[in-house]
């Protein structure tokens, strides 16, 4: 009697992939008659993979005129690591005899990476950071790539797509054209995509993996990146400028003025740029050095068309003629390259000032015209003729006076007549500060019929006549004023009083704006108080008797 013919079947599908993907093992066995008592077939894949049962069932089929029946197995199979694996063979055991199938070998690939089999190509994926360890608000370069060695058979092409970054600032880099590169004997063509992140936060950062979905015959591969991490530090305070507004990266710092002349009381503009590689988030108007006697107004921001620069404008109004020297302009940022806090600065600008044909209170008497001196020669002669016309009226009259009075009291005078007993005059003394006051009520109760021009510059007239009359101002200006100031003894807090209401008035002079009542009796008030504080300090003669 012949003995039945048994078959036995162990089937892997596929035989290539990735960690973290499946295979499916299918295990059979039939024969010519009817099979029954079949116990589960025996394996070990272990440690290499996890073996999951899924299924089994009972196929019955008609041979030779009786019913034979074959039983199959399913198995999920699951990688555990990566490598090329040969299977070890599958046990049956069927009425006491015992057979055995080979499944064959499995590649499991790196999640990383793909080889297709129809082509024989290579394709992966990697990212990387150009560091891990950061700076905050520092640039961090982020780099995706795509190697390949041969453009997968599909219609489709792959697509990347890269993480969803957090707690970092973003800024896209334009993408190259492919490129080769040569790795371990083999050329392949590389595309990169890159990121520029600025960490917002210090301490630990993960960016999670990106990922690249292949089109391949019969569905899709996803290939995946590592995770990578990065590690911010805090910016030094070791080194750290005192005018340091936050700047992180390498920069320069450039000034231009609008024209290299300009009328004293009249603005000219002032643009700095700063231009560099880094967080341009971080960059910061630059704080401008004090300048004397000069109104300075902004910063503005300007559009800058440069990606890379940040370009602010200010307003700069000299109060004086002469030559107006403009500072060199510091900078500070942080270099995280070389992990160092540095300066960069300007070149000095020097602009000429004109004087203003319309500032009749600041005019500059030193050279007049011809006709100025004519002028003031006539001015004299008349006065001087009046003064003596008074003189002559006042002895004639104090003559007469004291004729009357020797008369009536018998007093003799220096001839021998009698004189009467001399008065003492009351009035009160006409001070420069009395004068000073007198004007600044008369201003006042003008209220608000002058304009705000004819108004500040009655003001700075009354405060140049006062250091006139009291300290000998030889030139109407702010700087002269101040000068002055300092060597009669006044005090310095009166002197940085009086300087501001000047550049106040010499502001509103040629940058005119309307002053509300309110804002006038304010200036008075201070004129009328910096009068005072000097007068107090400082007691000149009389004027008059």
């Amino acid at each position: 009697m012949q003995a039945p013919t048994v078959n036995v079947a162990a089937v892997v599908k596929p035989r290539y992939i990735q960690l973290g993907e499946k295979a499916r093992l299918d295990l059979t066995i039939s024969g010519d008659t009817f099979i029954k008592h079949i116990e589960a077939p025996k394996f070990d894949f272990l440690p290499d993979f996890l073996a999951v049962p899924l299924h089994s069932e009972t196929t019955p089929q008609l041979k030779a005129d009786k019913i034979a029946v074959s039983m199959a197995w399913a198995y999920e199979l699951i990688p555990q690591a990566v490598g090329d694996f040969v299977l070890s063979d599958v046990q049956f055991a069927y009425q006491g005899s015992t057979y055995f199938a080979n499944p064959g070998t499995v590649r499991v690939g790196r999640v990383d990476t793909y080889q297709d089999p129809s082509t024989g190509s290579t394709h992966r994926v990697e990212a990387e950071v150009d560091t891990t360890e950061p700076y905050l608000s520092a640039p961090v370069t982020y780099t995706f790539r795509y190697l390949y060695t041969a453009v997968l058979p599909t219609q489709a092409s792959p697509t990347p797509r890269l993480p969803l970054f957090s707690d970092v600032g973003i800024e896209e880099i334009p993408t190259l054209p492919p490129h080769t590169e040569q790795i371990r004997g083999k050329t392949f063509w590389v595309k990169e995509q890159k990121r520029r992140l600025y960490p917002q936060r210090t301490g630990q950062i993960r960016i999670q993996p990106a990922t690249l979905v292949l089109p391949v015959p019969r569905g899709s591969k996803t290939l995946k990146t590592e995770p990578l991490k990065l590690t911010i530090q805090p910016l030094p305070e070791i080194g750290k400028p005192s005018d340091f507004s936050g700047a992180v990266g390498t920069y320069q710092i450039t000034a231009q003025v609008d024209r290299g002349a300009v009328d004293a009381g009249s603005a000219l503009t002032l643009s700095l740029q700063i231009s560099g590689r880094g967080n341009m988030q971080t960059v910061t108007a630059p704080k401008l050095p004090a300048v004397t006697g000069v109104v300075v107004s902004g910063p503005n921001s300007v559009d800058d068309p440069a990606p890379t620069s940040r370009t602010y404008a200010y307003a700069l109004i000299p109060a004086r003629a002469g030559v107006l020297r403009i500072p060199a302009i510091p900078y500070s940022y942080f270099d995280p390259s070389r992990a160092v806090y540095a300066t960069t600065q300007t070149l000095p600008i020097p602009v000429s000032v004109r004087p203003n044909p319309n500032d009749l209170a600041g005019v500059d008497d030193t050279e007049p015209p011809p006709w100025r001196i004519w002028m003031i020669l006539l001015g004299i002669l008349v006065i001087g003729l009046l003064v003596a016309g008074f003189l002559w009226y006042r002895a004639g009259f104090q003559r007469s006076t004291e004729a009357s009075v020797n008369t009536a009291t018998g007093t003799p005078d220096s001839g021998g007549r009698k004189r009467g007993k001399p008065q003492r005059a009351d009035a009160e003394p006409v001070t420069p500060a009395l004068q000073a006051h007198q004007a600044l009520t008369a201003l006042h109760q003008r209220g608000t019929e002058d304009e705000a021009i004819a108004f500040v510059n009655t003001l700075a007239q009354v405060l140049y006549e006062y250091f006139e009359d009291t300290f000998g101002l030889t030139q109407r200006d702010i700087d002269t004023a101040r000068e002055v100031c300092i060597q009669a003894g006044v005090a310095a807090s009166v002197c940085d009083e009086l300087v501001d209401l000047l550049t106040k008035c010499h502001y509103h002079r040629f940058a005119p704006v309307p002053l509300s009542a309110e804002e006038r009796r304010a200036l008075i008030g201070r004129a009328e108080a910096v009068i005072s504080d000097i007068a107090v300090g400082y007691q000149p003669s009389a004027i008059s008797t």
